[in-house]
């Protein structure tokens, strides 16, 4: 072995003394940017599949409700806490008082919340069907004639409380959750209803919406939609 490669070998146990532990420094710096990344992109993945789930859940009480079925008896109510499975949705084990009807059976626990609702546009037609000398006070506006919601009204998604995107209704209803005096009391009118429809709808014209929220607390570390999701569904 010549004198010059007795050096080298010399050089390179010296810088390897030296460097010794580098990687160990530079794999947790790579980590320390990995992990979170590969933590975001999995609870983001799955809050998309829990998004599209949800949405679904709601077509599917869309087409329940569209078909007639009656959400303000628990049986149904039931029905939804079946279709929603997983969900965290709760409606109690019974209405308070074993009535047979409840339009506002939101006062449960759990991590779900629906609300069903008819609304239709109040044009001159409609209004003609008043008694004479009757002010049409909502003439013009959206209507609600029926609001049924269960579950969990009290329900927090991103700390933000739930609320329907129509507004609530104030006059007064049925155990059915029929909405009484729509054309004369202004209770009745659905706030903001108008933007979303892209087009006006006719007079006297009918759309039943469900719209659905579903919390995801364990799923909630900064990934869109954290802590939850919103569905519409407009028929």
């Amino acid at each position: 072995m010549t004198g010059r490669e007795l050096t080298r070998m010399r050089i390179s146990a010296r810088r390897y003394k030296t460097q010794r532990g580098n990687e160990m420094i530079e794999f947790a710096l790579f980590a320390a940017l990995l992990v979170p990344l590969l933590l975001w992109t999995f609870i983001t993945g799955m809050n998309l599949i829990r998004v599209i789930q949800a949405e679904q859940i709601c077509r599917e009480i869309g087409s329940l409700y569209l078909g007639g079925v009656d959400f303000s008896t628990y049986a149904a109510e039931s029905l939804v806490v079946d279709i929603a499975q997983g969900y965290g949705l709760n409606v109690g084990s019974g209405f308070t008082g074993n009535v047979a009807n409840m339009y506002n059976n939101d006062t449960n626990g759990g991590n779900g919340y629906v609300v069903v609702s008819e609304i239709m546009y109040v044009g001159a037609a409609t209004c003609s069907t008043l008694p004479a000398g009757t002010a049409c006070t909502n003439q013009g506006a959206y209507v609600f004639l029926q609001r049924i919601d269960f579950g969990n009204s009290n329900l927090t998604i991103s700390g933000a409380p739930v609320a329907s995107a129509f507004g609530n209704p104030t006059a007064s209803q049925t155990p059915y959750g029929i909405v009484e005096n729509y054309l004369t009391d202004s209770g009745a009118v659905a706030t903001n209803f108008g933007n979303f429809v892209n087009s006006g709808l006719l007079d006297g014209q009918v759309v039943y919406v469900v719209e659905t929220w579903f919390a995801s607390p364990g799923l909630g570390f900064a990934a869109p939609p954290g802590g939850g999701m919103y569905a519409r569904v407009m028929l």
